[in-house]
């Protein structure tokens, strides 16, 4: 009778994620504002990208096009140090749609790398860059968007 109290007893106890102590939302707050600095610079440079883009000439698309790349590899290492910091603060893991959604904008910036990389045939590429710019780079905006939905420790 004991046994099957203890049973009925530990299953309607509620499962809670453990909450990191006050050291550990202080390294978690500090690397999520480097992220949101980090997306702030990927959007002025997305900004910068799309003004006056049917005009601007190839030498103003290569400018742009760096400085594009530089943001999104620097956006995705804070979003690197924050999920080193997520993971180390939430031994059963991250909440699962700041997971799902660190992942997706780490896979946008990737593309983001690859696609303004101006390395490899340049001279090739600028005018398919400039025609498929805007949609890209909405989806990166969507992607960022999201993610500063989800962006939110859980209070104590």
């Amino acid at each position: 009778m004991i046994a099957a109290f203890l049973l009925v007893w530990t299953a309607a106890v509620p499962v809670q994620r453990p909450v990191p102590d006050s050291a550990t939302r202080a390294r978690i707050n500090v690397a999520l504002q480097s992220v949101r600095d980090s997306l702030d610079r990927v959007r002025g440079a997305v900004f910068n990208f799309r003004t006056d883009l049917s005009r601007a000439s190839p030498v103003v698309v290569h400018s742009r096009a760096q400085r594009m790349q530089a943001s999104c590899v620097g956006a995705d290492a804070a979003l690197v140090r924050l999920d080193s910091a997520l993971n180390v603060s939430y031994p059963a893991g991250a909440p699962p749609d700041l997971r799902r959604e660190s992942r997706a904008l780490r896979t946008e910036f990737a593309a983001c790398r690859r696609e303004y990389d101006t390395t490899q045939r340049w001279e090739q590429r600028a005018d398919s860059v400039r025609a498929w710019a805007p949609f890209k780079l909405h989806r990166l905006d969507e992607a960022m968007r999201r993610f500063g939905r989800v962006a939110i420790l859980p209070r104590r």
